[in-house]
């Protein structure tokens, strides 16, 4: 590395500045300690002006001096009807023009949106919602809460339609489309449509802004993981943390250029949803190209058809990606990815092998930089690392795992044993944060917020080490892992990459199916190259290998060979680790005489 290193831990030599601007510390810690996210945005709005739209709906374009109209419209609504400061207003539903104009809102009168899991368990959605008084649901989803949500529960249910927003033809087509399929709300007055109360309760005439309260939560999210034994976690971000995230990215000097476009397709209940996708364009005079969907059959076709220039998406979306983009080529149509300011892996990383073929692709449809990685935390309101475009040579690709970028200026990280100890360079443990990012906390849930700090140090749960440039390698969480005889640690995702490292597996995943007579059972689940190879000899080399790295203890009791990748899951975007870990029949195992069939249920 260019600059010598002091001490020899992270936290103190911070390698990775030397990517950053002179004084871009500095400048990403001095946010202003008396304005809310509205102030913030509602001033940078003006200052823009309307050349550049703040929303592309379907076709329409919203610009910026509607966008701040009808965030004081909903601001107008929500007083109306009683909505008091520091109040939680829940929020059910994908990005639409209504949402972004809501979250802002609530914000401006300081009142709390919390951006529900769309995902979420009934008894988890009657605990999160258990002191609100009024939601906000998108119709198209409310088969998903009416449980919980009819009744007597809350005072009023604003329903957002994804027609409000679309011209005028298109809403026809859409209500017309959606009027057999709708759902049948009941008739009384406590559930109104978006459109219909804005022309009945936005005459207030009051003062609309709430005077700024230190640490007051601006936003509550949900991650796609969950904390201890399954509790959903609500993530309260701060006004300060908030704005933080807009000042460091315009001190790191991402490629969010004015006059750009991001896909704004990940749901609002995600940190990078809102941090990445919300703010940032709307802080940095770009367009938010809002899209509900987001699912790995339309996604290509999304990006195809909009161009954006900045798209954060999971590694496995992207993979599936450019494999519809390679499938394009060898028909004679190499799609044009030159429009690419940053396409950002994020959320779940790719292999090294797919990385390499994915930057092959992309060089091959005229990108100018290959494909980004970064990693962000619920927890830190997203954004924690990311990767430069002036650092992509000094990137270590002999790890087993792909770099998730350098950390922000602004925020310090080190690498923590289990008992506190910070580690130095290329040592594997707990990746630790430090900065004006952090949550306030868990919403209802000090006990958890407790556990989640150590020393002043916010603890990720994720295995991680850094290199001598400040790279930092994403490894898996902390939580997948077995415990052995004497403590001693194995990590699940470690034999996952072990079985990778024969030359016909393309893909692993390894989960544990329980214990029997003090032996760990576990099972593999494999994607090969060549999905026409025939498995039995690939299957008895792989058992007869990890057998060998296996200690005692532990046994791959089952194989399964899928013919495609691995799913996907809807409501995360990432592998469905959940639905592999539910299924118990149809595995082989290796015997002297062939493969004998495996049931989980029998064992």
């Amino acid at each position: 590395m260019s600059n010598e290193i002091l001490t020899g831990y992270p936290s103190i030599d911070k390698p990775w500045l030397k990517y950053y601007k002179s004084g871009a510390e500095v400048m990403a810690k001095n946010i202003p300690l008396n304005k809310t996210v509205w102030d913030v945005i509602e001033s940078k709005l003006k200052e823009q002006g309307d050349a550049v739209p703040a929303i592309e709906y379907f076709g329409r374009k919203i610009s910026r001096s509607k966008f701040i109209k009808q965030v004081y419209t909903w601001a107008k609504v929500f007083k109306q009807i009683g909505v008091h400061e520091d109040e939680v207003v829940c929020v059910y539903s994908p990005w639409f023009p209504e949402i972004a104009y809501i979250l802002l809102a609530l914000n401006m009168i300081g009142a709390v949106s919390y951006c529900l899991k769309l995902a979420i368990s009934k008894e988890a959605l009657k605990d999160e919602t258990a002191k609100s008084r009024f939601a906000v649901v998108f119709d198209g989803m409310w088969k998903n809460v009416k449980p919980v949500f009819e009744g007597d529960r809350f005072e009023k249910i604003f329903i957002v339609s994804p027609s409000h927003s679309m011209s005028f033809p298109q809403k026809q087509l859409v209500s017309l489309a959606g009027k057999k399929s709708s759902p049948h709300f009941p008739r009384t007055s406590k559930y109104i449509f978006a459109d219909k109360a804005i022309k009945r309760f936005s005459d207030y005439s009051g003062n609309l802004r709430a005077q700024f309260k230190p640490n007051r939560a601006a936003f509550i999210t949900s991650s796609s993981g969950t904390t201890i034994d399954g509790v959903v976690k609500g993530i309260m971000t701060t006004n300060e943390a908030a704005i933080a995230q807009c000042l460091i990215a315009e001190a790191a000097e991402n490629r969010y250029y004015p006059g750009r476009t991001t896909l704004t397709n990940l749901p609002p209940t995600a940190s990078t949803a809102l941090c990445c996708l919300y703010l940032y364009p709307l802080y940095f005079n770009m367009t938010m190209i809002i899209e509900p969907r987001m699912n790995e059959d339309v996604f290509f076709n999304q990006v195809i058809k909009y161009k954006p220039n900045v798209v954060i998406i999971t590694g496995a979306l992207w993979t599936k990606f450019f494999k519809e983009t390679e499938k394009t080529i060898k028909s004679g149509n190499t799609p044009n990815l030159s429009f690419f300011d940053m396409a950002i892996i994020g959320g779940e990383g790719v292999n090294p092998e797919d990385l390499a073929w994915i930057n092959k692709l992309m060089k091959q449809c005229g990108s100018e930089y290959p494909m980004f990685h970064g990693y962000g935390l619920s927890e830190e309101f997203s954004v924690i690392s990311v990767d430069k475009a002036n650092a992509f040579n000094d990137i270590n690709f002999e790890k087993d795992v792909v770099d998730v970028g350098v950390p922000y200026p602004g925020i310090t990280v080190g690498i923590f044993d289990e008992y506190g100890n910070e580690l130095g360079y290329n040592q594997r443990g707990e990746l630790c944060i430090k900065s004006n990012t952090a949550m306030k906390g868990y919403f209802e849930k000090p006990e958890l917020t407790e556990k989640a700090f150590r020393n002043g140090w916010l603890r990720t749960g994720d295995l991680f080490e850094i290199d001598e440039n400040g790279f930092l390698y994403c490894y898996g969480r902390l939580s997948d892992k077995l415990t052995l005889p004497g403590n001693e640690t194995l990590y699940l995702f470690d034999i996952a990459n072990e079985l990778c490292k024969d030359p016909n597996v393309k893909y692993a995943m390894v989960n544990c199916m329980g214990i029997k007579d003090g032996v760990y059972l576990l099972a593999a689940h494999l994607v090969l190259h060549d999905a026409d190879k025939e498995t039995e000899n690939i299957i008895k080399i792989l058992d007869k290998k990890i057998i060998e790295f296996l200690p005692a203890g532990v046994s791959i009791a089952g194989y399964k060979v899928h013919a495609c990748g691995f799913r996907v899951s809807p409501t995360t975007a990432k592998k469905d680790r959940n639905y592999y870990a539910q299924q118990l029949s149809g595995y082989v195992k290796p015997t002297e005489t062939g493969l004998a069939k495996v049931d989980f249920n029998e064992l």
